[in-house]
């Protein structure tokens, strides 16, 4: 994979670049553009109000989830490329170039590898579903060598998961706007991020004890 090191990095940088373009064209983009706001930006809470659009009936469910797939889940494989590619040095914890650390912080990494190493694929099914930070699990699983017939796979399913787990519940907090009105939607979905950031939370202290 270290041939493949240099063009790696330079799809990893416009994928950063093109999740920060999104966020001063998120509010032009909201309503009438939405599938590019989450093609740019598929994050939980954009994908919680796609949710909400499909049952508002602004947007096709089927759409949202393909303009989701290609940062969501190929985004992550492309960390596990680097991960594979960096190993040697994130394993070591040095040579790796400053910029590049600030896509592949080695101690962070290599706390995810060490739990990886203990628990295997559902720790990264859990990472999908939660607020985690998906890309250093991918990078973690190729740096610590975990064969792709098991990562992507196993990724997939999680990511898949975790578009579906958001949407749906953007789905009901629709349903409930609807019926209860805005302040029970806002509950929920306040609700519902906490839920995940506190599970995100928990695997990392899980993973900094390890």
């Amino acid at each position: 994979m270290e041939r493949f090191r240099t063009p790696l990095l330079w799809i990893a940088g416009l994928r950063t670049l093109l999740g920060l373009i999104a966020i001063p064209l998120a509010p032009f983009l909201y309503r009438d553009h939405f599938p590019l706001l989450v093609l740019l930006r598929p994050t939980k809470e954009v994908l919680l109000a796609g949710g909400f659009f499909v049952r508002q009936g602004d947007v096709n469910p089927v759409v949202v989830v393909l303009a989701a797939i290609p940062l969501s889940i190929f985004g992550v494989w492309l960390f596990y490329g680097l991960g594979r590619g960096f190993s040697e040095e994130i394993t070591s914890g040095e040579g790796l170039p400053r910029f590049v650390e600030r896509l592949l912080p080695t101690k962070r990494i290599d706390q995810l590898c060490r739990m990886l190493h203990k628990k295997g694929r559902p720790v990264i099914l859990v990472g999908r579903l939660a607020s985690f930070p998906s890309t250093l699990l991918g990078a973690a699983a190729g740096a610590s060598d975990m064969p792709t017939k098991r990562f992507f796979p196993t990724d997939l399913l999680g990511g898949l998961l975790a578009i579906a787990e958001v949407m749906v519940a953007g789905y009901v907090l629709g349903e409930a706007y609807k019926e209860a009105g805005p302040w029970l939607a806002v509950f929920g979905a306040v609700m519902l991020v906490a839920l995940l950031v506190g599970v995100g939370r928990a695997l990392k202290k899980q993973g900094a004890g390890e």
